[in-house]
């Protein structure tokens, strides 16, 4: 497959499995091909390794002792405006997933491959997309994960579109750290990608930046700092790039 663009090729994606270690990296990430996928009729299936109880941006508003709680109905709000209807969280610690035996955080993704036998399956790269240490542990459950299991879906890392950087996602970088521990995130050009989605159906646009809107804690920083029409633009593109079958 060289190009996800359009609603009917979006279908060659099958069941998605959609793998990822906090409460907003999958609808940043994946929000609309999600969208698109449960509008086609697609099986999508959603895993968060924590419930991000260590991402309080506000202790007053956000006290640390439930922010854990306070994100996990955040996220099932975004996944209800999205259309995702299967989720489970590992409920592994928020900033411990390096911690976690990587033969256990493989074994609990294998089982949902297993359970669900999807055709493709979205997460991080090895460098985490962010470089949060967390991303990177999740990206390797999943590598591991696919040797384990007797089903061999594709596996797809995500990726940013070197345009979108230069002209949207350097600014958000720059005004609230989005990018915090990594020097610059992998940057592709979209002839190098595998996927490359772009949210410009209206309805499917909307119900990304109204999923991304549904999580406050995380997210009021970003419509403080930048009006719905960037915030649009910003993250209108979804890309990935296919993975070798792990040896």
């Amino acid at each position: 497959m060289s190009h996800v663009a359009t609603k009917e090729t979006v279908k060659t994606l099958g069941t998605i499995l959609s793998v990822w270690a906090h409460p907003d990296d999958e609808t940043l990430t994946c929000g609309g091909i999600m969208a698109q996928a449960v509008e086609n009729g697609q099986k999508v299936i959603c895993v968060t390794a924590t419930r991000g109880e260590a991402g309080s941006q506000d202790h007053d508003k956000w006290p640390p002792d439930k922010i854990g709680a306070v994100r996990t109905k955040e996220l099932e709000a975004a996944l209800r405006i999205i259309g995702v209807k299967e989720h489970y969280w590992l409920d592994y610690t928020d900033g411990g997933c390096q911690d976690v035996s990587r033969s256990d955080g493989a074994e609990r993704i294998a089982e949902m491959i297993e359970k669900h036998r999807p055709d493709s399956i979205l997460t991080f790269g090895l460098e985490g997309l962010t470089g949060h240490p967390d991303h990177c542990s999740v990206s390797c459950w999943v590598g591991d994960a696919i040797k384990k299991s007797s089903i061999k879906p594709g596996l797809y890392h995500a990726v940013i579109l070197q345009d979108q950087y230069d002209l949207y996602l350097k600014r958000i970088d720059e005004a609230i750290s989005m990018f915090f521990n990594i020097d610059k995130p992998p940057l592709k050009r979209t002839e190098e990608c595998d996927v490359t989605y772009c949210c410009s159906d209206k309805a499917i646009c909307n119900k990304k930046r109204k999923a991304i809107a549904a999580m406050p804690s995380q997210q009021k920083v970003l419509f403080d700092n930048f009006d719905e029409d960037f915030i649009d633009k910003a993250f209108m593109y979804e890309a990935f790039v296919k993975q070798s079958p792990p040896a």
